[in-house]
């Protein structure tokens, strides 16, 4: 072999399709009497077979008898063509199911879905095709119209409709709808549907449509229940597909991803509860991979599993170096993986502390955070408490759901930020309930802080009901009880910095923020105070 990485590839190649036979074995021994399940496991073990016979017969044609040894001269370049090998399925397979889902579903019969009504968001009728809404007419459904994002928002609260058709083109506050419509426990258990793509061709698939909202409306009728979402990470389709039917019948939810460049994207708009990451992706190193999920806010205390064909003690070792909570060696029984998912999780629960709500990094992640700043005597990093101003107020209003809402959009407006204007190693924390943490550099601080406050200030009037968007307050009582109005919120940014007195302590920080928090919470509206 030319290098240790081209030996890797080999093992792989061979492990891989022998980790398949494994899993669709273990699967076909609880399958029962599933016949289309058997079937997809059959040909999974066929492909399997067949490609490891490909690369047995690689290494034998290579293969020299030399007195009592035998030498394989193999070139790497053949270790690509035995991975790549896959032989037509022989066995007539089902439509594919949806992994994101993690659940079984049947064919659409569409005259045994009930009516609904259906809210759609477009600037004008003509951009859902006639075809289209004849069709949805025709099956009962009453189609309703919204030519803006904040109507669209008020309908969609006051009607429940069944399902949302959003046209992306809408306004400039297309891309924000969508994320509220996921986090507002008013609208985030209806189904969206998404029209025009970011190219913006008009020419829509009617058919394609219909099938699309019809699962919709289907999946939206099962019974809901929040489950674990497990990321699946893995070039070998086969490998995926078995892990996720597995986890699938354990009542997870899953994902599948094959490459490290899709990876790094999904974390930022969707959180997992736990992370299964193969080592040998097609574009990126699994390691690399590996360190990038724990700089990363939103997986910094993500449990995270290796999965991989080399058993090396080195490769163990670093794994476990870089963040990893364990390291699988392939071919694995499916009770060893699920039990060290089940164990993963538990030490992630028990010692993570994350915050519940936001997942983001807790108390003890802060303090860790802000003391590694004070040792290394860094005068120009910043942290930032972010308060949300009259929160109590639109809480007792609107709910505790609505207002865990609100923090959760907070959150995100954070990570999106600092993200796309901070420096790689800045830190957001949540503190607890209103309260977050956002740890930066001076040179950034005015770009971060600024626009943390533009956004929330663009978000805040979507938050309310059309009355109080409009009034721009919401009645309600103070502390001690007297009537009162309260503005929408707003965010306060208390900045502290140790440029000019030194901090000895992360308690310190705490200090210096309680009269600037006195004093930002007497102007109204968003506001940025910097200490020092």
């Amino acid at each position: 072999m030319e290098s240790s990485s081209s030996l890797d590839r080999f093992v792989h190649t061979l492990i891989s399709p022998l980790t398949a036979l494994h899993g669709a074995v273990g699967l076909l021994r609880r399958s029962q009497s599933d016949a289309q399940r058997v079937l997809v496991l059959l040909a999974t073990i066929e492909r399997s077979v067949d490609r490891l016979r490909f690369a047995c017969d690689q290494i034998l044609s290579h293969a020299e008898i030399s007195g009592d040894r035998i030498h394989i001269d193999l070139p790497a370049a053949m270790i690509g063509s035995a991975m790549s090998h896959s032989p037509p399925l022989q066995v007539a397979l089902p439509p594919p199911r949806d992994l994101v889902a993690g659940s079984r579903t049947s064919p659409h019969d569409p005259a045994e879905l009930h009516a609904a009504d259906l809210l759609l968001m477009v600037a004008r009728l003509d951009a859902v095709p006639l075809a289209l809404r004849t069709a949805l007419e025709a099956r009962g459904h009453r189609l309703v119209w919204a030519q803006h994002t904040d109507d669209g928002l008020d309908m969609a609260r006051q009607l429940r409709p069944g399902l949302i058709i959003l046209d992306q083109h809408l306004d400039t506050q297309t891309y924000l709808a969508m994320q509220i419509f996921g986090e507002d426990p008013e609208t985030k258990t209806i189904p969206l549907v998404l029209i025009g793509d970011t190219t913006g061709e008009r020419d829509l698939s009617v058919p394609r449509l219909l099938d699309q909202i019809d699962a919709s409306l289907e999946a939206n009728r099962s019974p809901q229940r929040v489950k674990p979402h497990i990321l699946i990470v893995d070039d070998e389709p086969d490998i995926a597909q078995l892990i996720a039917d597995q986890f699938a019948d354990e009542g997870y939810l899953t994902t599948v991803v094959g490459s490290g460049t899709e990876v790094l994207r999904i974390v930022r708009e969707q959180p997992f509860d736990l992370i299964l990451l193969d080592l040998l992706l097609p574009d990126i190193d699994g390691f690399t991979v590996l360190g990038g999920l724990r700089v990363q806010p939103e997986t910094q205390l993500t449990p995270i599993i290796l999965l991989s064909a080399i058993n090396s003690p080195a490769d163990k070792v670093r794994g476990l170096q870089l963040g990893a909570d364990d390291y699988i060696t392939k071919p694995f029984s499916d009770v060893e993986l699920n039990a060290r998912v089940q164990a993963a999780m538990r030490r992630s629960e028990r010692e993570g502390g994350a915050n519940p709500s936001t997942r983001l990094p807790g108390n003890i992640a802060i303090e860790r955070a802000i003391s590694q700043r004070i040792a290394q005597n860094d005068s120009k990093f910043v942290v930032c408490y972010c308060d949300i101003d009259n929160f109590k107020a639109y809480n007792d209003t609107y709910g505790f759901l609505k207002g865990d809402a609100v923090i959760q959009r907070t959150a995100q407006i954070l990570l999106d930020t600092v993200r796309e204007y901070g420096n790689p190693d800045d830190f957001v924390g949540h503190i607890g309930g209103d309260d977050f943490v956002v740890i930066t550099s001076l040179s950034r601080l005015a770009v971060v802080c600024n626009t943390i406050i533009s956004q929330f200030d663009a978000t805040a009037p979507l938050l309310y009901d059309r009355a109080a968007r409009t009034r721009g307050f919401i009645d309600g009582e103070d502390r001690q009880g007297r009537p009162t109005v309260f503005p929408l919120v707003s965010i306060s940014i208390i900045a502290v910095s140790p440029r000019l007195r030194p901090l000895s302590h992360p308690g310190e920080v705490a200090q210096r923020s309680v009269e600037p928090k006195k004093r930002a919470k007497l102007i109204p509206g968003s506001v940025l105070i910097v200490t020092e």
